[in-house]
């Protein structure tokens, strides 16, 4: 007897059609959904809390998040505005890369021009997209208050092991380290303090998305230690900044409408506050740091703009802005002050220098993502519909953006997840908000 003859014995076709496909569909896709979250939580750890010590394996992290993050990639109408402001400022880049070329910009600046403006803006954008879409915004915030903690706990680590057993014991953070602990004064080399800078300014800024009242308050405290004990003046600066524009979008953002001003500068106030108390009170315990000591570094170096070598740097590139005439002398190509020996092109003052590298109107198209982001958080906060988990976002992203005065922080593959994620963000859930910024 045949038994593919016996009706009785043949099983019906849709077991071989449709549920052997769709459930190994569905396991291919679950299982690389979580590939995905775990290599970009990698990434991002190696991003955040120990940025420039593990170029390579970052670098190999990021691709390979980006080729997992492809097959759920989905260009939506906010997406697809992002994606084109990206093709304008790719356009402006090798235009600029030719003229710098015909000005004799070395062949390592073309290749890091090509690596920096080009290629790791797109494999972030592409990152940021399958993030937030797979983790969501609120649950990607919980991620930055861990990272904030490892963040912290890297920094101590960095002092204690540097008083404890010298520079060569800290390598790993950052070569050449340095500690300045003198007269009450604090300053120390690490790169983390770049991201910190757009963790303090968000955390400070919306620190009702820490649920927990005691984590928030702790987390908070070791962030503005970390702050007081930078050196850094812009990290110093996102803890007021941040605060200030949490606590003035905190009457837009959505949920908040019944809330009284007295309420808000209380619900804002008492933890900066505390946290505050709490630092002072550690720093005098634990170490000689003077508060009035290092508030007065940090109103010298504003008044003097930024110190002498920054100031000669903005002579120089200022200088050079007028002998191109606004048009532009080409990415590569430095002035007379060098900032950096290794990268003679490369210089602090970021926005100053993109006047110089490639005129007024390049300039302006590489702002535009950030100016047209800018315009449809403040549109969407006049219309009370501000969540907060973007009023996080958009605190992060003004300390950091105004921090590039300071640091070419944008410049560095590493931190560009920064000046990225809010933009996704905002073009994921509001996908109007982006365009209407454009008419």
């Amino acid at each position: 007897m045949n038994p593919g003859n016996d009706p009785a014995l043949t099983p019906p076709a849709s077991v071989f059609l449709s549920p052997a496909p769709q459930s190994f569909t569905g396991r291919y896709r679950f299982t690389v959904r979580h590939m995905f979250l775990g290599v970009t939580f990698a990434l991002l750890l190696l991003a955040v809390v120990v940025p420039n010590s593990l170029q390579v394996t970052t670098a190999a992290a990021m691709g390979l998040a980006f080729m997992l993050a492809l097959p759920g990639l989905r260009i939506g109408p906010g997406f697809r505005t992002l994606l084109a402001l990206y093709a304008c400022t790719v356009i402006v880049t090798v235009v600029y890369m030719v003229v710098g070329g015909m000005h004799d910009a070395p062949q390592d600046a073309e290749i890091q021009v090509a690596a920096i403006y080009i290629l790791s803006p797109l494999l972030w954008t592409i990152i940021a997209d399958g993030l937030l879409r797979q983790l969501g915004t609120d649950r990607l915030i919980d991620w930055f208050a861990l990272l904030s903690l490892l963040c912290a706990l890297s920094v101590a680590l960095f002092f204690y092991l540097y008083l404890t057993r010298g520079a060569a014991a800290v390598t790993f953070f950052f070569e050449g380290a340095n500690v300045n602990l003198n007269e009450g004064f604090a300053g120390a080399t690490m790169h983390v303090y770049g991201s910190l800078i757009f963790l303090c300014g968000g955390f400070f800024g919306s620190p009702e998305l820490i649920k927990n009242r005691l984590m928030r308050l702790a987390l908070l405290a070791m962030l503005l230690v970390c702050a007081l004990t930078s050196g850094r003046t812009a990290l110093i600066l996102a803890v007021p900044l941040g605060w200030f524009l949490g606590l003035l979008l905190s009457s837009r953002t959505t949920g908040r409408r019944q809330k009284s001003p007295v309420f808000r500068i209380i619900r804002y106030g008492l933890p900066m506050l505390i946290a505050v108390i709490t630092a002072l009170v550690l720093l005098q315990a634990y170490t000689q740091i003077s508060l009035s000591t290092v508030l007065d570094a940090v109103s010298t170096k504003l008044a003097s703009g930024g110190g002498s070598a920054r100031v000669q740097m903005t002579h120089s590139l200022s200088a050079g802005i007028l002998a191109n005439d606004g048009l532009g002398s080409g990415h590569g190509v430095g002035v007379d002050f060098i900032s950096d020996t290794v990268h003679p092109w490369r210089y602090e003052l970021v926005w100053l220098a993109t006047l110089y590298r490639v005129g007024i109107i390049g300039t302006l198209i590489y702002a535009l993502p950030f100016l047209l982001y800018i315009v449809a958080v403040i549109r969407l906060a006049y219309d009370r519909r501000l969540p907060p988990r973007h009023k996080f976002m958009f605190c992060g992203f003004v300390c950091a953006f105004l921090g590039t005065n300071t640091n070419p922080y944008i410049e560095a593959f590493v931190f560009q997840w920064m000046y990225v994620i809010p933009l996704v963000a905002l073009s994921i859930e509001y996908p109007m908000a982006l365009r209407r910024g454009q008419e």
